[in-house]
């Protein structure tokens, strides 16, 4: 992804360290001169909160890549923050494990990136999320100093929670340089239902009762120009996921969904890259219902709905920049406003992420004062990712 298509600036200098301890020096160099500083690592998320006010220099830690370690007896890998997420998940394998997650573009979204924007997938369902998998990190802080919080081992205590606090902060707080995961082993197999969702079909009762009776690691109701489709996806050895498919083809059959197909493997809906991406949240069992709304007022702009059942999260697409789809997100603001539910815009051009602060989170954090406090604490002379996180800060 383009620095200026995300940014809306081109930053004065790149570099791109080689070593943690290079990636000290430029913030300590920074630091010393006020320099604003990006850190950059797919850049798959870059488009994800405010425009950095200032963008004097662009960290690019896609050379920080190296696996430092795998104890797979433990179960747990330590890994640099430039790596894929792609990268690590074939490092694993080797050992019949993998790290849960599953967002978007993971041959390119790097451990650092997916840790800063709290990315996860339909696969939180399951699995849950980031936060739920990471025991250990390391950061560098703005004055350019090494700290390290959690651990190398599942059970440990040492002090503040502070992998938790870097987590979704956008890079304001510090620059994520290595990271500690639990780790799972790989499924032995994996099946898919997909049931086509009709105007007939009882599809809360549905979505409820395949989430009590077969529990899916996801389940997801996907909406396109094609139709409506119901996607469940199970995990486990082969007795468990064909079990687990039969029940889950019985439900679907007797709330009157069409025709269900089950697949060997896994074909779940990957949220695609687009240009546009917003996500509303509500209370899991309300998600049919916002789903229905959001097509009502929506389809028209070309929005394509990916909802999270068992989750609350609906995601609506645009692949395109167009009058059509900017009226879109404001329609899905205004909707957010009107049923009382949380909205986040994921991924949008710097010209709608530049306005109204609105357009990026609803309703405001009521903890901004808290926010504003450890930023201030952190980094004092707001060299990290100046007004990208919320409220600006």
């Amino acid at each position: 992804m383009n620095e200026a298509d995300v940014l809306g600036k081109v930053a004065a200098e790149r570099v791109r360290p080689q070593s943690v301890e290079g990636v000290q020096d430029v913030l300590r160099q920074a630091h010393e001169a006020g320099l604003s500083v990006i850190p950059w690592g797919g850049g798959t998320g870059q488009d994800y909160g405010g425009v950095p006010r200032k963008a004097d220099i662009l960290l690019d830690l896609g050379a920080l890549n190296a696996l430092v370690a795998h104890e797979y007896a433990d179960m747990t890998v330590t890994a640099q923050a430039g790596m894929t997420l792609a990268d690590l998940q074939a490092q694993l394998a080797q050992h019949g494990q993998f790290l849960p997650l599953d967002p978007p573009q993971s041959e390119k979204a790097t451990l650092g990136g997916i840790l800063a924007t709290n990315a996860c997938g339909p696969l939180r369902l399951g699995y849950g999320t980031v936060r739920d998998w990471l025991i250990g990190i390391t950061v560098v802080d703005a004055q350019g100093r090494l700290i390290k919080g959690g651990g190398k081992v599942v059970k440990n205590v040492t002090g503040y929670d502070l992998p938790k606090l870097h987590v979704g902060a956008l890079g304001t707080l510090g620059v994520i340089v290595e990271a500690t995961f639990k780790v799972s082993p790989k499924p032995e197999t994996a099946r898919t239902l997909v049931a086509q969702v009709s105007p007939a079909s009882d599809l809360s009762t549905a979505a409820v009762r395949l989430w009590q009776e077969t529990r899916p690691v996801s389940l997801l109701l996907h909406e396109d120009t094609q139709g409506r489709f119901l996607v469940a996806l199970y995990h486990g050895d082969a007795i468990v996921t064909q079990e687990a498919t039969e029940r889950a083809g019985a439900i679907t059959q007797a709330c009157q969904l069409l025709v269900s197909q089950v697949y060997p493997g896994e074909l779940v809906p990957e949220a695609p890259s687009t240009p546009i991406q917003v996500r509303l949240s509500t209370n899991p069992t309300e998600a049919v219902a916002l789903h229905n709304a959001a097509f009502d007022a929506l389809a028209e702009t070309g929005a394509t709905l990916d909802t999270w059942l068992g989750i609350g999260a609906l995601t609506l697409t645009w692949d395109e920049v167009s009058d059509s789809a900017l009226s879109g997100v404001h329609k899905a603001l205004l909707l957010a406003k009107v049923r009382g539910v949380r909205f986040t815009l994921l991924h949008g051009p710097p010209s709608l992420r530049a306005g109204d602060l609105e357009t990026l989170w609803f309703p405001a954090p009521s903890a901004r004062i808290l926010h504003e406090r450890v930023k201030e604490a952190l980094d004092p002379y707001n060299i990290l990712n100046p007004g990208r996180f919320v409220c600006g800060i």
